[in-house]
């Protein structure tokens, strides 16, 4: 019997603290939502990784006309961190001594690798005051070997991250068909 009264208690104080938990969650989105759309001055800066997306990413914002650029810390509300990995298509070379089996002889050999991995790039806004996470999100370019496909990939993705952020800040009006 005991066994069922502590059951049964710690059952209601279980349903107790989801039923109290849900009301703060609420807050909590309606506290970052309230901060994303008060926000007038915003500082974008890069991270790590390629300049591209950086650059499309903050002439997109100052062209939104929502916000304005500012370059210090202590002049902005939020914080538009930009930083992309992987995709670089660096070209490492590593050189090594090894026995050739056809003169028996300890020879030097190269290797050259590309990485050719795909690049994801990651935009991350927050709170300039107390660096609390706002908004992230990432996208992966498409993979391309050439150059020129390469960062017209990436200029693509960093506009759907601008594009996903926009919408979060100001959501798009939907239409009703009656």
């Amino acid at each position: 019997m005991r066994v069922r009264i502590l059951f049964s208690n710690s059952l209601l104080i279980a349903c107790f603290a989801l039923v109290n938990a849900y009301p703060q969650q609420q807050k909590a989105l309606v506290d970052t939502t309230k901060r994303l759309s008060n926000a007038k001055n915003v500082l974008v800066v890069r991270a790590r990784g390629n300049n591209i997306p950086y650059d499309v990413i903050k002439s997109t914002l100052d062209g939104w006309g929502r916000f304005t650029i500012v370059d210090k810390p202590a002049q902005a509300d939020l914080v538009v961190q930009v930083s992309t990995s992987g995709g670089d298509s660096s070209l490492s070379v590593s050189s090594s001594r090894d026995l050739s089996s056809d003169s028996g002889r300890v020879e030097p050999s190269s290797h050259a690798t590309r990485d050719l991995s795909p690049c994801d790039i990651t935009m991350t806004v927050y709170d300039a005051k107390d660096k609390r996470i706002l908004w992230i999100a990432t996208e992966t370019a498409k993979f391309a070997v050439k150059e020129k496909a390469r960062e017209n990939n990436l200029v693509e993705a960093a506009e759907r991250l601008v594009t996903r952020f926009h919408d979060r800040v100001e959501p798009p009006v939907t239409q009703d068909k009656n």
